[in-house]
């Protein structure tokens, strides 16, 4: 089941404007595209940025006539391969950007490319959500008591993610800046080991993607306390969102989307957007990706690009007070 909250209908609302053309896509951007065009997924393949991508490669083929290849080039938290993109002059590579690309520039005294100047945001395509997770004889039942507990025991507690500026480290250190708390981070080489030792009672809590929690939640081998959406998920019933947990500043989503280098052609950019927002409605496609722990969001370049901004000082304000460093 989908979100309730993220219907095929509120996704095409996003794209309204941007689907008013999508019928003659094609022919608006007829220079466009004229070769085969690589989406590089700036992650190992099987990631969970994978799907989205190959899903969108074969609709965009189907829709302009030319082959769209995945490709994946990973390493360095996606800056190897977004700065591929960044730096590709020949107008038909586009990326796929994730959240942790906004924390990159907080990340390393030297970024080899420009996220704000060089980039071209082109359409959103997702929200993945990530749900507070706790070992069960940690004795805590809600956010509340997990804090109030952090507080009697200040770096008694750990959290485990998959790695220095990873999405549950970000998390993590935002958790403890909003509430004052000193808990140990403890980095793993990926999410996958880390929720592992959660699970093997290595850690006291993470923030994991809910489909990667759901089935050790559904055991009773992990605790959920809270969900970093907007609204409650139907694969977690019965967990808060944190805002009704009382802990409504804590505003944290996972996202990605479509980005492109400067030398993608500017008339290119609308329809391109329009043909993805209609490929992520089709019937079943929200479904789909919801059984995956995606839910589906999109809209304008123009809101992609706000989102972009407003990502970039918020995280790097969370790295600079945490003091988070990668040379």
């Amino acid at each position: 089941m989908p979100h309730p909250s993220l219907s095929r209908r509120a996704l095409l609302q996003g794209g309204a404007g941007a689907l008013l053309g999508a019928a003659m896509a094609p022919a608006s951007a007829s220079a466009w595209p004229g070769k085969p065009v690589r989406i590089v997924v700036t992650s190992a393949a099987g990631s969970p940025w994978d799907p989205m991508a190959r899903h969108l490669a074969d609709r965009l083929a189907q829709r302009y006539g030319q082959p769209f290849v995945v490709e994946n080039r990973s390493g360095a938290t996606g800056l190897i391969g977004m700065d591929l993109v960044a730096k590709t002059a020949d107008g038909h590579t586009l990326g796929v950007m994730f959240m942790p690309h906004t924390v990159l520039p907080a990340l390393h005294a030297k970024m080899p490319y420009d996220t704000r100047a060089d980039l071209v945001p082109v359409a959103q395509t997702q929200w993945t959500y990530n749900v507070l997770v706790t070992r069960p004889d940690l004795g805590v039942a809600s956010v509340q008591e997990l804090v109030a507990l952090a507080r009697q025991r200040p770096g008694k507690l750990s959290y485990s993610s998959g790695g220095n500026g990873s999405p549950a480290h970000l998390m993590g250190e935002y958790l403890k800046q909003l509430t004052g708390t000193f808990i140990l981070h403890v980095p793993y080489r990926g999410p996958v080991n880390a929720l592992q030792d959660l699970v093997g009672e290595r850690s006291d809590m993470m923030f994991a993607s809910v489909a990667a929690a759901f089935p050790h939640v559904q055991s009773g081998r992990l605790r959920a306390l809270a969900v970093t959406a907007a609204q409650p998920l139907d694969a977690l019933p019965g967990v808060p969102t944190f805002a009704a947990a009382g802990m409504d500043r804590f505003d944290v989503r996972d996202w990605a989307g479509i980005v492109a280098p400067r030398s993608l052609p500017a008339k290119a950019v609308a329809p391109l957007n329009a043909a993805i927002v209609q490929a992520l409605a089709e019937p079943g496609v929200p479904e789909r990706f919801a059984g995956m722990g995606v839910y589906l969001h999109t809209g304008t370049p123009a809101a992609f690009g706000a989102l972009i901004g407003a990502e970039l000082p918020k995280w790097g304000s969370v790295v600079r007070q945490a003091g988070i460093r990668i040379e």
